[in-house]
């Protein structure tokens, strides 16, 4: 929340920028092997962060609906690949001209040395933001 870039949205043929936005994650269901999208409000403060979280998971996680707790506007998406680590991601978005929220992909952590790393695919629309922002 602390870059505009990355708040930015068009809403009725304007350009908005949220006061602030919630990240909109990935909950696997093993059983039926899909995924649905849920999201937890943001709080500055981690740890009630991680207890709001934690709420909607047990609340929601597993409901196999694609938005189980329903779709807010103002929100940015993080999903994550634990089964491949890659080196480049490349996620195609339907209306991509509008979809101006980030898109954070995490992917398989693996060990290199002395060190644990986790790749990071960070998707923006140039429009609204570059790699000023996202470095």
């Amino acid at each position: 929340n602390a870059h505009p870039e990355f708040r930015m949205a068009m809403k009725d043929g304007e350009l908005v920028i949220w006061d602030s936005v919630h990240p909109c994650y990935t909950v696997f269901h093993e059983q039926t092997e899909t995924f649905s999208s849920l999201w937890s409000e943001y709080h500055d403060d981690f740890r009630q962060f991680l207890h709001i979280y934690s709420q909607d998971v047990a609340c929601y996680g597993e409901n196999l609906a694609y938005f189980p707790k329903g779709f807010i506007e103002n929100m940015f998406f993080v999903s994550a690949n634990p089964w491949v680590s890659f080196t480049s991601f490349d996620l195609n978005v339907a209306n991509m001209d509008n979809f101006f929220a980030p898109v954070f992909t995490m992917g398989k952590y693996y060990t290199q040395g002395d060190k644990v790393l986790m790749p990071l695919a960070i998707q923006v629309h140039h429009a609204v933001c570059d790699g000023f922002h996202v470095g």
